[in-house]
């Protein structure tokens, strides 16, 4: 399916931000602490097959939504019919990117009422703030049910009553929209964003489903609307055999095995234990490569220390000294931002995941000749449920990152004790509706 096009931007609408790569989803590996071997080396997999190779499709079954505007003197009743994917809707029909949203619109109209024309459409929206200058519209599907051009209303009447009228629709949500600017910069394609709203954060991703009735002369057309949920990801399930089993893990011989990403820092500072002196230690976080895991799992950490300090060594060491954190950032064109009148981004940061550890084997001596020892601690971030997927769209952007933060101990003092971070790294965080449950 070629990707939606709709309207271009004013020149004055400024975009910055970056694609993320469209990565596979990662596997369920939760580092159990008691199944990695003595040898403190980093665990090997064999890269899955990407996405879309060998999968097995889940079932797909429907859930009706019912929505009503009553017939009154204004004008005649609207039924909106639709029907959602009932392992993702809840509260609201809802829809993966790629799906059909489809259904009934019905009206019952009264007698010698005059109706002009019935359509139905389908917009994709992201709202920084509550006025028309705030709402930058990146999906707008519409189809024309019935024009009174088109032919007699009644050949649309309902066989169980006389006075109603039925209309099937049937929209396609695109994976990709295209975006471009009337300035001449190059379109950009951007993959369908998840619906999105929290509290405290201004930027939301809204979706709506309208139907609109034109009446004659003297009379108010009328509208019917309500939400819909779009969610990213692929109704499939890769198969077992695909996912790497813990027990059976092979240990590498070095940091630079495919599957795992080693990022260095440095951390220098006052110990005051047996006598106060600076201590400097090298650091290596290892992560799970591909940087993409499934909200609900966990990413896998693996952090290596060096120093010629060994007491120094072991106060650091210590699981509740090491500071790992995930923390998101969204990004979003304030109010004014299609107004032209403001080019300012603003960002809500939280910290949305914490780093647990254990100590992995003793300290050992790692460089005899430069009497250098080394520590290892296992550890993972808990990814919750309801994190909202990594996503960039217009005027908006959530991003995550893997921080790691000056450590703290009673017996240690960091050379930089500020709130900033010794390392950062972005990750992507995805859907896997492959485990539905957390919707239901």
């Amino acid at each position: 399916m070629k990707p939606y096009k709709i309207h271009q931007f004013p020149s004055h609408c400024i975009f910055s931000f970056s694609i993320m790569p469209d990565l596979p989803p990662t596997s369920d590996f939760l580092p159990d602490f008691q199944d990695f071997e003595s040898d403190p080396k980093l665990p090997s997999y064999s890269r899955r097959p990407v996405a879309g190779c060998s999968t097995v499709l889940m079932g797909r079954q429907q859930k009706e939504f019912r929505y009503t505007v009553d017939k009154s003197l204004a004008g005649p009743g609207i039924s909106l019919i639709v029907s959602g994917d009932s392992k993702i809707s809840s509260e609201l029909p809802s829809f993966m990117a790629g799906d059909k949203v489809a259904g009934v619109v019905q009206i019952s109209v009264n007698n010698g009422e005059d109706v002009r024309a019935v359509q139905i459409s389908l917009k994709g929206r992201v709202l920084t703030g509550r006025t028309s200058d705030a709402v930058c519209t990146f999906l707008d599907i519409r189809e024309t049910l019935w024009t009174e051009e088109s032919g007699p209303l009644e050949t649309h009447t309902t066989p169980t009553n006389g006075g109603d009228y039925s209309w099937p629709y049937s929209l396609v949500l695109p994976k990709d929209v295209v975006i471009s600017q009337v300035d001449g910069e190059k379109e950009q394609a951007f993959p369908l964003p998840q619906t999105f709203a929290e509290p405290g954060v201004p930027a939301r991703v809204q979706y709506e489903l309208e139907v609109f009735l034109k009446q004659g002369k003297w009379k108010r057309n009328r509208r019917l609307v309500t939400e819909v949920g779009c969610f990213q990801g692929s109704q499939t399930r890769i198969r077992s055999g695909y996912i790497p089993s813990i027990s059976s893990v092979q240990f590498a011989e070095s940091d630079s095995v495919t599957c795992w990403k080693a990022l260095s820092f440095d951390l220098e500072g006052t110990v005051s234990q047996f006598q106060s002196r600076m201590a400097h230690f090298f650091c290596t976080l290892s992560l799970k490569d591909p940087l993409c895991y499934t909200r609900g799992s966990y990413i896998p950490l693996l952090l290596k220390i060096r120093s010629q300090d060994r007491q120094a060594l072991e106060l650091i060491s210590s699981p509740d000294a090491v500071a790992v954190e995930l923390t998101r950032r969204i990004n979003y064109k304030d109010v004014q931002m299609c107004g032209g009148k403001s080019s300012r981004w603003s960002s809500v940061v939280e910290t949305v995941g914490v780093g647990t550890w254990k100590f992995h084997g003793d300290i050992l001596l790692e460089e005899p000749v430069l009497s250098e020892y080394r520590s290892t601690l296992i550890g993972k971030v808990k990814l919750r449920r309801d994190l909202a997927p990594s996503c960039v769209i217009a005027n908006m952007a959530i991003e995550y990152f893997i921080s790691v933060h000056p450590f703290s101990s009673p017996a240690f003092q960091p050379k930089d004790n500020k709130t900033g971070s010794l390392l950062s790294q972005a990750v992507q965080i995805t859907t896997d509706l492959s485990s539905l449950s957390e919707y239901e």
